[in-house]
């Protein structure tokens, strides 16, 4: 039976675990913030393999209730735990409130007083963890760098969720494409009496459509900018990429290019892709 993975995500407040919480959902842990220490472990005990728990100074009211419970769950030899404690300089954090207007959890007098006192306070956990990460001057990419890199975790991996769909222009380009491609100037199958009443998911519409040089043509250079593009993507950081294929009617030609697209994407290793056709689940056809 493979063991639990617990990450605790911890540290000052202002340092950016909101960011990471997300960051950590995205490589499918199941994530929840500010999490009270005394609901730590049954939560804990649940089912799900893989649990990122945001703990912060909020989640307990003395710190010896945290240390006590990161004390138990590192000892636990059915978990792999780590406890990652996230800080920034001061002065960040300082700017970070100061643009939020949040109030800080430390009630001091003033908000560097706060800050100072939340450090003191932290100071044990920080001993207990595993990493610790500064993100002072981290964007959302960075940070996820030294996630991996904290936890193990290979830096290359590399992953994007892609969604193919087709559409037909007189009904509308899609609002939430990120890449819309019109295939319009492609030979119609609409004007072939046989294959006007079927679609692009029948093969002898794509092979039509596709037996033409141009579509051939085409269809490589689309590959070919896509080999391209998505690595830069997933290196931007890019999670999502919605790809539309557009045509007349969003029966034929776009599905069968949509298809195609699934289909060789769909080979990439780490590429989770997933394809739709608008018009046919909205009854055009």
């Amino acid at each position: 039976m493979s063991k639990k993975k617990i990450v605790i995500v911890t540290g000052l407040s202002g340092s950016g675990k909101t960011t990471a919480l997300n960051v950590l959902e995205d490589m499918g842990y199941y994530t929840v913030d500010n999490l009270p220490c005394e609901i730590g472990i049954p939560f804990i005990s649940s089912s799900i393999e893989k649990i990122a728990l945001g703990m912060d100074i909020r989640s307990f009211k003395k710190i010896e209730e945290f240390t006590n419970f990161l004390k138990d769950l590192r000892g636990n030899p059915d978990v792999i735990c780590s406890i990652i404690f996230l800080q920034a300089s001061k002065e960040v954090i300082l700017n970070r409130y100061n643009l939020t207007r949040r109030r800080h959890p430390v009630e001091e007098k003033t908000l560097l007083q706060s800050i100072r006192k939340e450090r003191e306070i932290m100071a044990d956990v920080k001993e207990l963890s595993t990493g610790i990460i500064d993100t002072s001057f981290d964007k959302p990419k960075e940070l996820t760098e030294k996630l991996k890199t904290v936890l193990g975790l290979d830096v290359d991996i590399k992953d994007i969720n892609i969604h193919v769909q087709s559409f037909g222009f007189k009904y509308g380009i899609p609002i939430d494409v990120d890449l819309v491609f019109d295939v319009r100037f492609l030979p119609n199958p609409y004007y072939i009496d046989e294959l006007k009443p079927k679609s692009g998911l029948d093969k002898e519409v794509s092979d039509y459509v596709m037996s033409f040089d141009i579509s051939q043509e085409f269809f490589k250079k689309l590959m070919d900018m896509f080999d391209f593009l998505i690595p830069h993507y997933i290196k931007e950081g890019k999670k999502h990429l919605t790809i539309g294929i557009g045509c007349s009617g969003g029966k034929h030609r776009s599905v069968t290019f949509a298809e195609l697209i699934y289909k060789e994407l769909s080979e990439i290793e780490n590429l989770n892709v997933y394809v739709n056709h608008r018009e046919k689940e909205r009854g055009n056809w």
